[in-house]
């Protein structure tokens, strides 16, 4: 990845990625990405299949190593590495939860933080925000799933990141507990964190989001307010096949 100075990038945006590029083989994943979220604001990332959203949120996290570009948070550039994440002010939820399902929601929310000179009480106020303080000596794997997702985001809040990266957090929800999701989240960010989030579920990525990046075969192919978003025709073609005239 390129290095470059804080002093050398535009403004001090929570996250700024810059000419992001992954190759994977012959096949670019990512293709001059270029993004920002601010502090306090709630950015969608949304595409068809295969657009490269997670392989952004992986290369921000370390999991895989750029061809090109840089990632900074609060202005400095970032180093992307797993074991360094929470340091950075950075944290991220998964798809697949990955919670311990053998412990209690407590020791899950208490493994995002452990760092920490108090890390039980800065766990016991996530659970008490989330509303998962009654079922804090449960074993995980014994809650509903919607309970499940509140205690990987309660994981994920408990080091208090200035940059929360959620992955598909309305999978398998139902409409109630999908509107329950969109105020946590404004509620976050209303706390002055960062959110960049990926989601398939567009009614709530254009509910809760200040504004929508979209991708398609790792470019960035619009962006904007959700009402900008969903009045662009190549949005319309790259979900749905429209054709769009040149």
């Amino acid at each position: 990845m390129t290095s470059v100075r804080a002093d050398e990038l535009p403004g001090q945006h929570s996250l700024a990625v810059r000419g992001l590029s992954v190759r994977f083989g012959g096949l670019a994943a990512l293709d001059g990405v270029t993004l920002h979220v601010d502090e306090g604001e709630v950015v969608g990332l949304i595409g068809p299949n295969g657009a490269g959203k997670t392989t952004l949120f992986n290369a921000v996290c370390g999991l895989v190593r750029p061809s090109g570009g840089t990632i900074a948070v609060h202005g400095v550039p970032l180093v992307p590495d797993p074991a360094r994440l929470a340091g950075q002010g950075v944290a991220r939820t998964l798809q697949g939860l990955g919670l311990f399902r053998g412990l209690s929601v407590r020791e899950n929310v208490l493994a995002g933080n452990l760092g920490a000179d108090d890390p039980g009480a800065a766990a016991q106020r996530q659970l008490v925000a989330l509303d998962l303080a009654g079922h804090a000596d449960r074993p995980v794997g014994d809650l509903p799933y919607p309970e499940q997702k509140k205690v990987a985001l309660a994981r994920a809040m408990v080091a208090e990141p200035r940059l929360l990266l959620l992955d598909e957090p309305a999978g398998g929800l139902g409409s109630d507990d999908i509107a329950a999701l969109a105020d946590l989240v404004r509620h976050t960010a209303a706390t002055g964190c960062a959110v960049l989030l990926v989601e398939h579920h567009v009614d709530f990525v254009m509910g809760v989001c200040d504004r929508v990046v979209v991708l398609d075969f790792g470019r960035v192919i619009a962006a904007g307010t959700p009402d900008e978003v969903a009045g662009d025709p190549a949005v319309d073609e790259a979900y749905l096949g429209i054709e769009v005239p040149a």
